[in-house]
Formats: structure tokens, sequence, C-alpha cells
């Protein structure tokens, strides 16, 4: 089933007892606290996970400025579109840790810059875990404004965590574990092959 904003926000209302909406400039309510919440609370749930069905590479444009950081000699600008940076690697696919953000610009080292980070998506492309994780955060957000009943804010909470922990769970699941090092030497002798030195 296809999502949209108007969904979401609705299924969120169910749960907490309240009447779901049919636009969010509808005059009630319930469409006026989910209109003031929902961009927040949606923009936060993409920084929580480095989301795979969200990452998206990119190489970057490098801009022409004096650096006054001597640690860095290039500096690139990030993408309008970026919730958060997932790392920077160099044209050979290697990750480079030294690197610092600073107001939409990266200086690095690296002379051709890729980045790899997370953008927002539009809801009819969420997986479903993501829309579940969503009606729940934003159904523990607007616990209180909506029912004013605060007893209800802590278990909301728990299920919110619940469903995030299994969102991550069912992402990560989408691609094969990647390889943190190479077979190096000490992994070799624990194979039983015998290393060789000159």
């Amino acid at each position: 089933m296809s999502m949209t904003k108007e969904k979401i926000a609705s299924q969120a209302l169910i749960r907490l007892g309240a009447t779901p909406i049919t636009s969010f400039t509808a005059n009630t309510r319930e469409a006026s606290v989910v209109s003031t919440m929902y961009d927040t609370v949606k923009e936060s749930l993409f920084s929580y996970a480095n989301w795979n069905f969200a990452t998206k590479k990119v190489a970057l444009a490098q801009l022409s400025e004096t650096i006054l950081d001597k640690r860095y000699t290039k500096v690139y600008a990030l993408p309008s579109s970026i919730v958060k940076v997932v790392g920077l690697f160099d044209a050979n696919g290697f990750y480079d840790t030294e690197y610092s953000i600073e107001n939409n610009k990266v200086y690095t080292t690296l002379g051709n810059a890729n980045l790899a980070y997370i953008e927002q998506q539009a809801e009819a492309d969420f997986p479903a875990f993501f829309s579940e994780v969503l009606v729940a955060k934003l159904a523990f957000e607007m616990s209180e404004a909506i029912t004013g009943i605060g007893s209800i804010h802590e278990r909301l909470y728990q299920e919110f965590q619940q469903k995030l922990r299994q969102a991550r769970i069912s992402d990560g699941q989408e691609n094969p574990p990647s390889s943190i090092i190479g077979t190096g030497s000490l992994i070799r002798a624990h194979q039983g092959q015998y290393i060789v030195r000159s």
C-alpha cells in the first residue's frame, strides 16, 4: 500500500483514540497538531540510523575558497537534501575519517571526494518497517497534545523504541554484511596458514 503523509498521520491519531484526518489543513485540533509536528518528527527519524533505503552516494563539487585549517587541503559543498553524513570516500571506495563538516561544507584532504549520506524520501517510497516506526514515533510525540493524558506517554515511548529496533534490523538485512578488515596475517594464522617473512 502506497503511503501518504495523511495516512501515516491518521494511523498515529487512531492509536491515540483520536479522529483521523484527510488533510493537514483541515480546521481540526488533530490537523493543527499534526501539521505542526509531522515534518520535524519525520526528519528526526531519518537521522536515527544509517538507513539503507535512504542512503545516497554522490561525487562532491569542490569549492574554491581559502582554507584556514591547515589540516585540510580541499573543501566541498554538501548536497542541500542531506539529513546525515554516513561517510566520505575516495575514487577507490576507501572511506576517510579525517574530515570536518562546517556550514554545509566538508573539509578534507581527498582530491576527489565522494559522499554517502542519508536523504529524506517521499512517503510513497517508505518501506513498511519505516512507515510503522514513523507512526509509532508520531503517536508518542503527539500523545500529550492530542489526549492530554500523560500516563500513556511512557507506553507509547516504549512501543516506539521497540518499533525502531525492529526497523533497524529489517533495514540492515537488505544488504550483505560488510567486511570490516581484510584477511590479515592474524586471521590467516588462525586459519592454519603459515606466514613467511623475508
